[in-house]
């Protein structure tokens, strides 16, 4: 299908949705795009089937998924409200083709020494909201791949403080902290057309990243599905809502302000998840990668190399001043050996007072920088 994304980022958020769609139903937080430029790397490196595999996961051909992967993280350095940074670790005695090493960006290869080293750049490279990378080195360990994303933006407009006291729904009963809103933007609001009614409402931040909420009766996949599908156009959102319109949360009606007013109102939140990528490896393209019975990695080097272990740790957070993002995803490579291993005037009010979704948009390429779920409302 034709979409109005460029081709690399439209192939990042599409795995941001299909790792949506198996993440559950509970708080999580999840950056497609801190995994998919790993995965390129390691497709234009891998030998068969594992590359065909890995290129099917990225979505592009294989020939042109490390250029892709590379594209993309320099787009995300470049961009004034999100950083992004891309670090490779490999061990003194293992020797890296020079074809491959030079490949990648100036400053991004270095000895692969200890833990506190690479809690140090997980650290640095999100500002201090991620201060633990999230693997284990061990003495397995021969290589280390691994992308570090930062996002953060104070709102144009702010919240004021509120109590959050839903009236029916998932959440009747509970009584919170929650944020609220008046706006005169009114086209922020829209139903976004599917299998079922998606509710979303853009937050407009300060710079190029803008948060996206969603609320709907399907699952979180389909909810968060319907929110990227928007993104590239290939459902229609409605932002012309006259007087009577419904939606999940939403209702379109007639008030005594002197102006058309959009309202807002939602819970702060504040979601960390810790994501073992070889728990889902076939969605990431890594049941083959990640046998360890013979060399998937030839272009990397002649040590035969094997995925040991990949996973992400991950942050989001809405306040009434702004949000802030940051993903840190790491992908460990080990020797290949032929043992078993683990796998370890009119009035549009909006209230998210039931689970909702969130996806936090790069606003100039549509790049999803995280997506997630809020399923309870804090306490």
């Amino acid at each position: 299908m034709q979409t109005s994304l460029l081709a690399h980022v439209a192939a990042a958020n599409s795995l941001t949705g299909r790792w949506c769609a198996v993440a559950g139903s509970e708080d999580f937080v999840l950056s497609g795009c801190g995994v998919w430029p790993l995965l390129g790397v390691l497709a234009s490196a891998a030998s068969e089937p594992a590359r065909t595999e890995l290129a099917a996961a990225v979505g592009l051909a294989d020939a042109s998924a490390q250029e892709a992967a590379l594209r993309l993280l320099a787009e995300v350095a470049d961009a004034e409200t999100i950083a992004g940074a891309l670090g490779v670790w490999v061990r003194k005695d293992v020797r890296l083709r020079e074809r491959w090493a030079g490949s990648l960006p100036a400053g991004t290869v270095d000895t692969l020494t200890d833990q506190a080293a690479l809690d140090a750049w997980a650290d640095r490279h999100t500002d201090g909201l991620i201060r633990r990378f999230p693997l284990d080195m061990t003495s397995e360990t021969l290589l280390v791949l691994a992308t570090a994303i930062v996002a953060r933006t104070a709102w144009r407009e702010t919240f004021d403080d509120d109590v959050l006291e839903p009236q029916d729904g998932p959440w009747r009963g509970h009584r919170g902290p929650g944020l609220s809103r008046y706006s005169r933007q009114l086209d922020d609001a829209a139903l976004v057309d599917g299998d079922t009614p998606v509710t979303r409402v853009v937050v407009r931040g300060r710079g190029d990243l803008d948060v996206h909420l969603l609320t709907g009766a399907g699952t979180p996949g389909a909810v968060l599905g319907a929110g990227l599908a928007a993104l590239d156009g290939s459902v229609v959102a409605r932002a012309d809502l006259p007087i009577g319109t419904e939606g999940p949360g939403l209702i379109v009606r007639e008030t005594r302000a002197v102006a058309d007013t959009l309202r807002i109102q939602l819970p702060p939140f504040e979601i960390r998840s810790s994501h073992r990528l070889l728990d889902r490896a076939e969605l990431f393209g890594l049941r083959t990668a990640a046998d360890d019975g013979a060399q998937r990695f030839p272009e990397i080097s002649d040590t035969p190399l094997y995925v040991a272990d990949a996973a992400q740790d991950a942050l989001a957070r809405f306040t009434r001043d702004g949000f802030e993002a940051a993903a840190v995803t790491a992908i460990a490579l080990a020797r290949a050996i032929a043992l078993p291993h683990p796998r370890p005037a009119l009035e549009i009010s909006v209230t998210f007072d039931r689970p909702f979704g969130f996806l936090a948009v790069h606003r100039t390429t549509g790049l999803v920088i995280v997506a997630g779920w809020v399923a309870r409302p804090p306490v």
